[in-house]
């Protein structure tokens, strides 16, 4: 900056001061500049000195922390992947290995020992799956879905429990996409596919907290929330109602009923128009004193449709059903169209533990899911995907699961008893079914008086229809013998109401295997008038490491060699289909990583595109900043050896 010239000739002494510290400033405020300019490498320290730019930069920095947060998930997911990758892999390996001693000891003259040699090779690689399912990177649990933090697999006695979830884990790789990169267990080693699945719709009652949210909607897509149209002929009225706010189905009722007294109407029982719940329990009712109610949309609205009013009808509408979800604050007493249902208690039991839980305290579905969830077992009670009902979930490959009766019917009420009447023969078994004789009788039953019938259960398809058979099959004998399911736990009971010196039993016929497949190929040799059939449905986990649990029971314990061999066979089928469903979806997370790897290559370029962009706009041109800098060195200094010459007293001072 030039050292500003000043006549000095004709100003006072105060003004020179003045003018010689406003240049110095100037010229100290430059060399500053200039200096913080050439330390931050920075075109502009300031927004004010470049707005343009600095709008620029700031816009363009805001790019670039996106850009490069995005880059950070991208590696992440993309060595996460890769990981999984890694992981699935060795499973597959050990799978391999499993299958090739299965295929070796099923058709070999192996002694019992070199069997027993080979099943702790079967449970060094349970051990070793279990080792992989619990590996994480950096932390983070490659396989327990979103539970991250604690080992998704925990072995207990005789089986693998799976803790994890089936969450998915995301990752933001661009504005508008975020990928799953993550791979649960259960969906790798199949750990939740053992379920009793309920069968019956629990059907809970519209009530006036019901949220609309928790309902299907006559249509059953929901409920769209918006305008409706009323009209009434007698008197002639039409009055708009607003929904857009309701939250529950009493909010809906309260509006309905408010607009309609907005209108002139009278409201209320006995008045001229009157909305409350409708007499099933399951929707809403529009009640006229006299003519013909018109219920219509607004707009391109769906409102009246969703809540089942969309009619014209003469003295009144009645909805159609709402279709209430169950949910966890879904009453007891609301259950069944509000008819309620009166629990006892239920007995649920894994392996060779048992617990029976009483349900005849809770109130509403969530006590329900927390008592069973409490009980001990690893079992986990949710409701289902529909709503409609519950289910319970088996944790544990390698036990089976029984839930049934503790002496009521409450676990038929829920549905979820894992043996009813309504079980299909096919299902029995784990899927083997029941061998049935065609037009053949399959068994025989011996009373303790000596009398016997005989039972045909050709066309039967489910338990009571065996149940049915055996009692049909009893009256046309002549012989007091019922049977039921059992009232206690799960299984077929025949009871024998003759008195004498025979034992009761179940004989086997024609070489059927029905009876045995039934669990009641059984003699009464206490004397308790009673058989009591075995559990013929448990719930097992169709799982890797049920497969290998069935692979190392069959080497270890010694059966009938034709039983050992279908031991084997069925356990090595699971093993090499997982052993294929691994290998798929190792190509589907393969997929992801190369997708991944790709975009991560793609957002690489956009962010050096961005810094170079943001570098034209801010980065300093250093040759032209020094050279601005030494110019504003020689202003100053030129403007310090100038100012005290100018400030030197001389006659003209004195001169008036």
């Amino acid at each position: 900056m030039p050292v500003t010239s000043v006549n000095i000739t004709r100003v006072s002494n105060n003004m020179q001061t003045l003018s010689l510290l406003e240049t110095l400033r100037r010229n100290t405020l430059s060399l500053f500049l200039e200096q913080n300019r050439i330390a931050t490498g920075n075109k502009f320290v300031a927004p004010s000195e470049d707005p343009v730019g600095s709008n620029r930069a700031i816009r363009l920095t805001e790019i670039l922390e996106q850009q490069e947060q995005i880059l950070a998930n991208i590696r992440h997911a993309d060595s996460f992947l890769a990981a999984t990758d890694s992981g699935i892999g060795e499973i597959n390996d050990l799978l391999g290995q499993a299958y090739s001693i299965a295929s070796e000891m099923v058709n070999t003259t192996a002694d019992q020992s070199q069997r027993k040699s080979m099943a702790e090779l079967v449970r060094g690689i349970i051990n070793q799956l279990v080792s992989v399912g619990n590996r994480t990177y950096r932390g983070i649990q490659l396989f327990g879905g979103q539970q991250t933090t604690q080992p998704p697999f925990t072995q207990t006695t005789g089986g693998v429990e799976y803790r994890g979830d089936t969450g998915e884990m995301r990752s933001r790789v661009d504005y508008q996409q975020t990928p799953v990169f993550n791979l649960n267990g259960a969906e790798l080693f199949g750990m939740l596919s053992g379920e009793v699945a309920g069968n019956v719709d629990l059907n809970p009652a519209v009530t006036r907290d019901t949220r609309l949210a928790d309902v299907a909607g006559a249509a059953g897509a929901g409920v769209q929330r918006g305008r409706i149209r009323i009209t009434l002929d007698n008197p002639a009225i039409t009055f708009n109602v607003d929904l857009t706010r309701a939250d529950t189905v009493g909010d809906v009722i309260d509006a309905i009923n408010q607009a309609a007294a907005s209108a002139g109407l009278t409201t209320g029982p006995g008045g001229q128009f009157n909305a409350t719940l409708n007499p099933a329990g399951n929707g809403i009712r529009l009640s006229v004193a006299a003519g013909t109610i018109t219920v219509a949309e607004t707009g391109q609205g769906v409102t009246a449709r969703d809540l089942g009013l969309l009619a014209n009808q003469a003295a009144g509408v009645v909805g159609q059903d709402l279709q209430p979800r169950l949910t966890t604050t879904t009453r007891i007493d609301s259950l069944f169209g509000g008819a309620g249902a009166n629990l006892g208690s239920i007995r649920i039991q894994i392996g060779l533990n048992a617990e029976t839980i009483d349900l005849s305290t809770a109130e509403t579905i969530g006590d329900v899911l927390n008592m069973i969830n409490g009980c001990g077992l690893s079992v986990r009670a949710e409701i289902n995907a529909a709503g409609t009902g519950l289910n319970v979930i088996n944790l544990v490959s390698g036990l089976s699961m029984s839930v049934g009766e503790a002496g009521g019917n409450t676990a038929e009420l829920l549905g979820i008893r894992s043996m009813h009447g309504g079980t299909s023969l096919a299902s029995l078994n784990e899927g083997r079914g029941v061998g049935i004789k065609d037009g053949q009788p399959e068994f025989r039953v011996v009373a303790r008086d000596g009398s016997s019938f005989e039972v045909s259960l050709a066309g039967a398809t489910t338990v009571q229809d065996v149940i049915a058979r055996i009692n049909a099959a009893a009256t046309a004998a002549g012989v007091n013998v019922t049977a039921s399911l059992a009232p206690v736990g799960n299984g077929l009971r025949l009871v024998d109401g003759t008195t004498g010196s025979d034992t009761f039993r179940v004989e086997a016929m024609n070489f059927s295997t029905a009876a045995e497949d039934l669990g009641i190929l059984q003699r009464d040799d206490a004397g308790t008038g009673e058989i009591l059939g075995g559990d013929v449905n448990p719930v097992r986990v169709d799982s890797v490491f049920s497969a290998l649990f069935e692979l190392y029971d069959a080497l270890t314990v010694s059966n009938p060699s034709h039983v050992q061999e279908q031991q084997i066979t069925r356990a090595a089928e699971t093993i090499k289909r997982f052993m294929t469903r691994a290998s798929e979806l190792q190509g589907t997370v393969g997929a992801r990583s190369r997708s991944m790897t790709t975009r991560l290559h793609m957002t690489e370029d956009a962010v050096t595109a961005t810094r170079a962009l943001l570098s034209e706009v801010k980065d300093l041109d250093y040759t032209e900043a020094i050279t601005r800098f030494q110019q504003a060195q020689i202003a100053l200094q030129g403007n310090l050896l100038t100012g005290p010459r100018l400030l030197q007293m001389t006659l003209l001072n004195f001169l008036d």
